[in-house]
């Protein structure tokens, strides 16, 4: 992002104070923030206004002179924005849930400035302040200078910063709780507001991933489904069944007549904290595939009986069919009857 297009994302000039443009940051974040803002885009906004803070933020810590290393942190104080991937399971972004995420990241010593040591003002005892040292050459007849290895050859002495045991970097822990709103994507990227550690203002940027689930899958469009096993006699004589939902185990009736059935108020959220849209399951009716004298033997008997009421109630379709066969047979066996 360059810097027309960071000022013109914040709604300001060039002309702006720090005060400004602190204040139209915190305006923009209030009203793009996804927590705040239900909007599609919210995230992908709250992105270029972070970015946009931080380039200029950035320029004018480049361009102001240097800070005393006792100054306390103030509302102008340097940002390091921390992106990490949080993992979720389907069932927590479709309900929302309350994460505690802990963590370190790293920044540049400020007592030090990344060198990992301080210039005293003595002189530097291995080189006597000359900036150089001798180092023998050909057995000894010879002499060569270089630079000190301990001043780096400006004479000076130093000693290891405490701040940061020398390394010229400090590690920085966080422990932040988290609020994911229910219908949250894969992808979803959500801004924390800001805190400070360790002479920082730290913003956190958050990565949603969604774990691929055992029984829903998710497409695309937000629909949500999942496809079962039944009993196909259950399914046959349109039975209940238990049935697997995100907010737990549901009844539903089978119906012979159908094979996908829409659970209303039971899918994904059709946007964060928007309603929850509609479950499709889709039951696969699974029948025995080896014989089974015993359960032959009461489908034998369960067509024997319904044939029987069916031959009983002249309403039945199978009923009339089978008087209809019976009058069409005895005419055949008696042709004398019609001449």
């Amino acid at each position: 992002m360059d810097t027309q297009a960071a000022y013109e994302e914040l709604g300001l000039d060039s002309s702006a104070s720090d005060g400004q443009i602190k204040a139209a940051w915190r305006r923009l974040v209030a009203e793009w923030h996804p927590d705040r803002n239900a909007a599609a885009d919210a995230g992908r906004r709250m992105q270029l206004i972070n970015k946009a803070y931080q380039h200029i933020r950035q320029l004018r810590d480049d361009d102001a002179p240097d800070s005393p290393a006792t100054e306390k942190p103030g509302p102008d104080s340097p940002k390091k924005t921390h992106t990490r991937k949080v993992n979720l399971s389907l069932e927590e972004a479709i309900l929302g849930c309350t994460r505690t995420l802990r963590g370190q990241f790293s920044h540049t010593c400020k007592d030090c400035v990344g060198t990992g040591q301080h210039v005293l003002a003595k002189r530097c005892s291995t080189c006597r302040g000359s900036g150089a040292v001798r180092k023998g050459a050909l057995f000894g007849w010879l002499w060569n200078e270089e630079s000190c290895p301990d001043c780096g050859g400006d004479g000076r002495q130093r000693e290891q910063c405490t701040a940061c045991n020398g390394s010229g970097e400090r590690a920085v822990a966080y422990r932040r709780q988290v609020r994911f709103p229910a219908g949250v994507r894969d992808g979803h990227v959500l801004s924390l507001p800001t805190s400070h550690h360790d002479d920082l203002e730290m913003g956190l940027e958050l990565q949603v991933k969604i774990e691929p689930h055992p029984i829903f899958t998710l497409d695309d469009d937000g629909v949500l489904r999942c496809e079962m096993p039944v009993n196909g006699y259950a399914w046959m004589a349109s039975r209940w069944v238990e049935v697997p939902t995100p907010d737990g185990v549901q009844q539903m009736r089978l119906n012979r007549d159908a094979l996908v059935y829409r659970l209303r108020g039971h899918g994904f959220p059709s946007a964060p904290r928007g309603p929850r849209g509609d479950y499709l399951v889709k039951v696969v009716p699974v029948f025995p595939k080896h014989e089974d004298p015993a359960q032959d033997a009461l489908l034998d008997q369960l067509i024997a009986s319904s044939t029987r009421r069916a031959a009983a109630d002249r309403t039945q379709p199978l009923g009339q069919w089978q008087r209809r066969i019976k009058r069409w047979n005895s005419g055949k066996k008696d042709p004398a009857r019609d001449q």
